[in-house]
């Protein structure tokens, strides 16, 4: 074979570069939530596009730490964090709790629709709002609570993909005209399973109806006000119900292997675990503790949101005389620089590398808040869990783990140090928990594409198709009452009633003439 200049290897290399950037697609992504976690599960898949030479455009509260080419972060400030700073609570999650369902609907929905407006009024979103020299050919929104954001669709005439960061909800279905059988599909903000009883479903059905009524009637129009105040001057603007209906395709952070199984419309597109990476090298210090920790290692986290540090005193003391009692080392993300009352066993840190903490063989068990992040990571590496919940949808993910046998779930009112001590020994010497999530590690990781691989295809599909239209379910085409067939219904009931009146007149005619009969008969 020959051997090709070096000159000539670097000038093709630089040509298949261009060539690449060059037809890369323009995307605009829309992640304005202030969570952290929310963000970390769709910046890999932007990563990866701009690695594939497309321009990536990403708004949300958290930039990149490093230039990248292809890459541009347009910083958010406003938050909900704000709103509830300025209303005189406290920043303590813990002290937010709230387990009744219309209570949480109400105020995500009040406190969402006032961020979103803040942040539609920041410069840089302003200028991007009007100005007449930019074009995007898809843009990639969260589906969480920022709907007010769906004016670029319209603006930039733009295909449209819905990224949900966890499983998704009744209504994000309807956007694409997908089934949501209350019977076993369970609403992300209730503990059910999919194995629900009849007052289960019962609660169910009027959950997930409840949130699509109070959605379309409140919700919705509120956020709609919001658009037309920022994006009104575009002429031809819809309405925010007919953009999103407009949705090419949606991504769920979930997985059946890993959760639960429902109907799956083929523009609904499953990436769970999109974020996780293969295990890197862990700091020497961090691996050196891990590595002589003989009798195994206990990961403590309550995620990026809650803090473990505001937890009450009592609950925080139960935890450590309990962990004062394990042969076990344990790892807390705790998020001052000290802990009143550490044990020696006990190693504090403000920041660990979760997911590659997880993989080392010595970590014998992962206590969480339940997030799906966290409880994703965990099950990819084989970790069994003891969730501690707190709010959202972490209640319904550590149902969904102790249904499956890979975790126990710790009320959060109900710690004690009786109760942290019974948990916490039972699935440390329970082999059934870390057997089962090893089982289902082995089932979730396989896949014949990696969740990366599949949000990059059907990304860069809907790019290619323009919007995929072919896609898209005639059921968004009928009414309500054509699609749940009640016309049909109707109809049938009207020709069955029809035919029993009928038959009604007929037999009573023949019973009118047959007692005419039998009085002529007699008066003859």
């Amino acid at each position: 074979m020959m051997h090709m200049p070096a000159a000539w290897c670097t000038a093709i290399a630089t040509l298949v570069v261009f060539v690449q950037v060059s037809d890369g697609a323009n995307i605009l992504a829309i992640f304005p939530f202030h969570a952290r976690s929310h963000t970390f599960v769709g910046t890999p898949l932007f990563l990866e596009l701009a690695k594939r030479g497309h321009n990536v455009t990403m708004i949300s509260h958290h930039p990149q730490k490093e230039k990248i080419p292809n890459y541009t972060d347009i910083v958010l400030k406003a938050s909900i964090l704000d709103i509830i700073n300025n209303n005189g609570k406290p920043n303590n999650l813990f002290d937010q709790r709230d387990n009744n369902v219309v209570g949480i609907a109400f105020r995500m929905w009040n406190l969402n629709t006032m961020s979103c407006d803040a942040m539609l009024q920041e410069e840089q979103i302003r200028k991007l709002i009007h100005s007449t020299d930019i074009h995007f050919d898809l843009v990639v929104m969260e589906g969480f609570f920022n709907e007010c954001f769906l004016g670029f669709v319209h603006k930039f005439k733009a295909p449209l993909i819905h990224f949900s960061t966890f499983g998704g909800t009744p209504w994000m279905g309807d956007w694409v005209g997908n089934p949501n059988p209350y019977a076993y599909v369970p609403d992300p903000f209730l503990a059910y399973s999919t194995k629900m009883n009849f007052w289960e479903r019962t609660v169910n059905t009027i959950v997930g109806t409840g949130w699509r009524l109070g959605r379309m009637f409140y919700y919705v129009p509120g956020q709609d006000k919001v658009m037309r105040k920022h994006f009104g001057h575009i002429e031809g603007l819809p309405s925010l119900s007919d953009i999103e209906y407009s949705t090419s395709l949606i991504f769920l952070n979930h997985h059946f292997s890993i959760s639960y199984t429902r109907p799956l419309m083929p523009n609904i597109v499953q990436v769970g675990g999109l974020h996780v990476k293969p295990p890197k090298e862990l700091p020497q210090d961090l691996k050196k503790y891990l590595d002589e920790a003989t009798d195994g290692v206990i990961y403590f986290s309550m995620g990026s949101n809650l803090r473990s540090s505001q937890m009450p005193d009592y609950k925080r003391d139960a935890f450590l005389k309990v962990f004062s009692e394990l042969k076990q080392r344990v790892l807390w993300k705790w998020e001052t620089d000290n802990l009143p009352g550490k044990s020696s066993n006990v190693k504090i840190s403000q920041w660990f590398p979760q997911s590659d903490i997880l993989a080392h063989p010595n970590v014998r068990m992962f206590m969480t808040h339940g997030g799906l992040l966290s409880t994703q990571e965990a099950l990819n590496r084989g970790v069994p869990l003891l969730g501690i919940p707190v709010f959202g949808d972490q209640t319904l993910n550590m149902a969904s783990a102790a249904a499956a046998g890979y975790g126990l779930m710790l009320q959060f009112e109900n710690i004690t140090t009786e109760s942290v001590r019974w948990a916490v020994r039972e699935v440390l010497n329970n082999n059934r928990y870390r057997d089962n999530a090893q089982r289902l590690s082995r089932i979730y990781r396989d896949q014949p594409l990696t969740p990366m691989e599949q949000a990059v295809f059907w990304t860069e599909y809907v790019i290619r198709h323009k919007g995929a239209r072919h896609m898209r379910s005639a059921a968004l085409d009928l009414a309500w009452y054509q699609y749940f067939l009640l016309d049909v219904l109707a109809f049938l009931a009207l020709v069955v009633t029809s035919v029993f009146v009928l038959l009604f007149v007929i037999a009573k005619q023949l019973c009118c003439r047959k007692k005419t009969d039998n009085l002529n008969k007699k008066r003859d």
